[in-house]
């Protein structure tokens, strides 16, 4: 217990070394986490998963829990009004491209059931906003692209936790993919727990007030969302939705105030603190660093045909995101810029969280669980070394081939800054 205890220490040493190395390197702090749990686990057997048994699953669902009510409180509903054009349209139909071509590939190379493709081929189209802004400092591109970026990140990452959890659902009744059991159980369930969640949003800021002034109360809130995601599943809503409603909630109350319904005034509602954001801000990096080494841990290098399938999947994603970034993007925008854009397509701790979660729900979810875990691999050093490339200049030919119909005023090289 002692050496485990030490263990997990030295780990969150190494999380805070390998994230400042990430913002002076580009170098993204995940990679080295999982290489170290390959290390400990596939490669040396220092460490067996197995071991880790009922804990294991529990610090999956905490994981979740986390990403989940963070993914809501960074989501900005009136971001959605200044991006309803290119933006939003990228977003969507990049997500519906690449989840269909994914989901058609998996099926092939795996033969797996349908709805198993499918629910791959939502996580993979998501894509992280933690390993996507590091890269984007060092890159000369419009605050346009960084935008769309960065509104593209959020969105996917709200549409892979809805449709994967939808999917998963379905799963779970061993039945055919049908829009009969969507409409059913599934829709209900999301409707009990958007519903919870939304009057347990309201009534959490119209008390933080007095919350705040309990002794160490900066946990609470925590606390209270933990509650939100057991309590919806208790009365047969869907947990992990409610947890990102609530979310949602917590992070747009500013504009919830404005609300003017009959007998109910929201004006006395509170935010979260900037003390109660960085709590959770900390929280999120320690789960972090402990599931990327627990990922490494339980991955299956043995397997290099679902590692290959990972790779195919990978480049898959990078291939088909092209033309949709052509079209779906303005003119106005540089050839650089879109060659920014399409890099920038990783995927992190929502896909690694929610691979875990299919892992442990369904039966052969272990395959999923595979793949995605050598999709995210491949995905975050793709995407590194193409904006490492684009930042010496080294992609313009991708730019003057992918990008011709684009006429925007090119980057400045990288000597000129």
């Amino acid at each position: 217990m002692t050496y485990a205890i030490l263990f997990i220490g030295l780990l969150l040493v190494l999380g805070h070394i390998f994230s400042s190395l990430f913002e002076k390197t580009r170098l993204p702090d995940v990679l080295p986490l999982m290489v170290l749990g390959m290390l400990m686990g596939p490669v040396l057997h220092l460490v067996d998963p197995q071991a880790f048994g009922q804990a294991g699953q529990i610090f999956t669902t905490l994981a979740l829990i986390v990403v989940l009510f963070k993914s809501g409180l960074e989501f900005r509903i009136l971001s959605l009004r200044g991006a309803v054009g290119q933006g939003l349209l990228l977003t969507t139909v990049c997500f519906a491209l690449v989840t269909l071509v994914i989901a058609f590939l998996a099926q092939e190379l795996l033969k797996v059931p349908q709805i198993y493709a499918f629910i791959i081929g939502v996580i993979v189209a998501d894509n992280s906003t933690a390993i996507i802004s590091p890269l984007l400092a060092k890159l000369q591109v419009s605050k346009t692209s960084k935008t769309i970026l960065f509104l593209e990140a959020n969105l996917t990452g709200v549409y892979s936790i809805v449709l994967a959890i939808a999917l998963l659902s379905a799963a779970s009744h061993g039945e055919t993919l049908t829009a009969a059991i969507l409409v059913s159980d599934v829709i209900k369930s999301f409707a009990i727990g958007i519903v919870f969640a939304l009057a347990a949003g309201v009534f959490w800021m119209s008390i933080l007030n007095r919350v705040r002034r309990l002794e160490n109360a900066i946990s609470l809130t925590f606390a209270f969302v933990l509650l939100v995601y057991s309590v919806s599943g208790i009365i047969g809503g869907d947990g992990a939705i409610a947890t990102l409603a609530f979310g949602v909630v917590a992070g747009n109350m500013r504009l919830i105030k404005r609300l003017r319904l009959p007998r109910l005034d929201f004006r006395n509602l509170l935010t979260l603190n900037n003390g109660e954001k960085v709590f959770f801000e900390e929280v999120e990096f320690i789960f972090k660093t402990l599931f990327f080494v627990y990922m490494g841990i339980c991955m299956r290098i043995g397997r290099l045909d679902l590692v290959a399938i990972g790779f195919i999947l990978t480049a898959a994603k990078f291939i088909f995101r092209a033309p949709v970034v052509n079209y779906c993007l303005s003119k106005d925008l540089s050839r650089e810029d879109c060659s920014a854009v399409l890099a920038m397509c990783p995927n992190g701790l929502v896909s690694a969280v929610l691979a875990a979660m299919i892992a442990s729900q369904l039966p052969d979810g272990s395959v999923v669980q595979d793949v995605i875990y050598a999709v995210i691999f491949f995905s975050v050093i793709g995407s590194n070394l193409m904006s490492f490339r684009i930042e010496k200049g080294g992609l313009k030919w991708l730019s003057d081939s992918f990008f011709r119909r684009h006429t925007g005023p090119q980057a400045l090289p990288p000597e000129s800054k």
